[in-house]
């Protein structure tokens, strides 16, 4: 080899040198994060509270003209969160003045903005700008991003040494494969795309999929539908107590919960509970869940009534698979209204799609001013943008051929620095999606630390590892209730495929999981080319508080337990 002077490369140059740098010093690293809803958030949160010392550029690129992700964009008529809002916050952030037990979409949204700005995160958002493109690079150890600014249409490139995929799951909402859509004249609609502006008094609406109170619906699925406006209701005692019969706090609690926080505090806490136990009763064995099925069919008969329109609605309404097996739809008033005179219900009856309405399969034609879909969203967790890894690699096709496998929702064998939240096999359903969120935040946190501070160039969890966590998690679920013959968004639709989407545990079962990253399922590239070595990031045998002249003072304690807490995290989940 010659060096550019021409003379051959000496002994010494090849030769190992101590960098002159105190262990903990950090390199300089780009995160680019995609999405802005609660996930992104998070992470902007870590960055802006615990990053802004740590020499690293952040950036998060949202699509949309504003953060919240699926509680910006679902605006339909009614939407709110079917978890209880006390316990659907960061676990950090509460809001004592929360109305009422379940939120709305916009007061959701309206959460999340001040979460932004208390956090001082609102400068780490790029709008209606679109990642289209993320290709690994490995000469340089980086991702080559290609992002399309919305607003003028000009593409540009942008690099990051970590790319974090926020995004979410149940974000690309679809059409339902009906022929005719591009015919209809009327007002049509999705309910994850909805327009505010349109009235639909005095309309004829045809409504697609299980939700809504008017006119025609046309439904194909069978589903277990609610009393109540969402999951874990109050208790019994509480009607009165705490929340009126619209279930909106009382002025005395609500005065309560803005004046003492540890009363707010011992609220949270009693609503995590129950989450918990709502997901132990999910695997409380056959004669367990046979009583729940009971309890609730008998509930969706007496609402839908003894008449004969009733009968006939229960009969293909009501589910053969067990509760759970598809997510709760939280209905108050919905069976009701389907017995009304003036809403009509096909069942699987769609022929196609006309310019004025719709054709059923026995030959009728149903007039419409208005169609509303509402037909779920894409749940195959193939990404929407180009995403390219090691060996040319992309993981879209890799996920369409095969299922979409990861290691703890958060990584992927063969794409190296690149991280997700709410990755196939998160805790969706198991007690506490944010709480979950939280924890995968803190989990790349914790990778972006090792990476600088120990001149790692990449981490790439190995396939072996990856491997042998998917074959624990599919033989914990396969004898779950979600393993049931129903088509689900847990199983990318299907009835009898892989369940992707459920965590093999409870939500407090993953927090503590990821609290304690497992390096030794990682293979790691260093920086330093040749001559690279591993314990480089020892430097010059000082710490970086003895670089700044710092105390060490704090390494003499009172007694053993204050020594514990320097060296060990608490035990939270023993």
């Amino acid at each position: 080899m010659e060096i550019p002077n021409g003379s051959a490369e000496s002994e010494d140059d090849k030769a190992y040198k101590i960098q002159d740098a105190p262990m903990g010093s950090r390199r300089r690293l780009r995160l680019v994060c995609i999405g802005g809803g609660y996930s992104g958030l998070m992470m902007s949160i870590i960055v802006s509270q615990k990053m802004q010392d740590h020499n690293i550029e952040f950036q998060i690129y949202e699509m949309n003209s504003d953060l919240g992700g699926t509680w910006l964009i679902n605006r339909y008529p009614g939407c709110q969160c079917d978890s209880p809002v006390h316990s659907y916050v960061y676990s950090f952030c509460p809001k004592p003045d929360w109305p009422n037990y379940y939120a709305t979409s916009p007061e959701i949204h309206g959460y999340l903005k001040e979460v932004s700005k208390k956090y001082d995160c609102d400068k780490f958002f790029k709008y209606r700008h679109k990642v289209t493109s993320a290709i690994w690079d490995e000469v340089s150890g980086q991702w080559r991003l290609k992002v399309t600014n919305q607003e003028s249409g000009v593409e540009f490139d942008d690099f990051c040494h970590v790319l974090i995929n926020a995004a979410g799951v149940l974000n690309n909402w679809k059409w339902p494969k009906i022929e005719g859509f591009e015919k209809f004249r009327g007002k049509l609609m999705h309910s994850a795309s909805w327009d505010e502006s349109f009235n639909l008094q005095d309309k004829k609406v045809a409504v697609i999929g299980i939700v809504a109170k008017h006119n025609t619906i046309f439904a194909r699925s069978s589903v277990y539908i609610t009393p109540q406006p969402g999951l874990n209701p109050p208790k019994s005692h509480e009607k009165g107590s705490i929340i009126d019969s619209n279930y909106t706090y009382l002025p005395e609690i609500q005065k309560r919960f803005a004046t003492d926080p540890d009363y707010l505090l011992l609220h949270r806490r009693d609503l995590a509970k129950r989450r918990m136990e709502g997901f132990k009763a999910s695997r409380g064995g056959k004669a367990a869940q046979q009583k729940l099925n009971d309890s609730v069919r008998t509930s969706m008969l007496e609402r839908l009534g003894p008449s004969e329109k009733g009968k006939q609605i229960a009969k293909w309404l009501l589910p053969s698979f067990s509760v759970g097996c598809r997510r709760l739809t939280a209905g108050p008033g919905f069976l009701e209204a389907l017995g009304q005179d003036n809403v009509e219900c096909i069942w699987d009856g769609i022929a196609n799609i006309t310019s004025r309405g719709i054709l059923t399969t026995d030959g009728r034609h149903v007039d419409l001013d208005a169609i509303i879909c509402a037909t779920g969203f894409d749940s195959t967790y193939q990404p929407r943008f180009q995403l390219v890894g090691r060996n040319n690699v992309s993981l879209a096709q890799r996920w369409q051929e095969g299922d979409p496998e990861c290691y703890f929702g958060t990584t992927v064998s063969g794409f190296p620095n690149y991280f997700m939240l709410i990755g196939p096999n998160s805790p969706v359903s198991n007690g506490g999606l944010v709480q979950g969120i939280q924890a995968q935040a803190t989990y790349i946190y914790k990778c972006v630390e090792k990476m600088q501070t120990q001149g790692i160039r990449s981490m790439d969890v190995s396939k072996e590892a990856m491997d042998d966590y998917n074959e624990h998690s599919q033989a914990y679920l396969r004898n779950s209730v979600w393993a049931e013959g129903c088509s689900s968004w847990y199983k990318r639709g299907t009835k009898g495929g892989r369940i992707v989407a459920v965590y093999a545990g409870s939500a407090y079962h993953f927090v503590a999981l990821m609290r304690h990253p497992r390096w030794e399922d990682y293979i790691f590239d260093y920086v330093g080319g040749k001559c690279a070595n591993r314990f480089a990031f020892l430097g010059n045998g000082f710490t970086m508080r003895e670089a700044r002249d710092g105390s060490i003072g704090d390494t003499q304690t009172l007694d053993f337990e204050d020594f514990w807490k320097l060296m060990e995290l608490p035990p939270i989940y023993d």
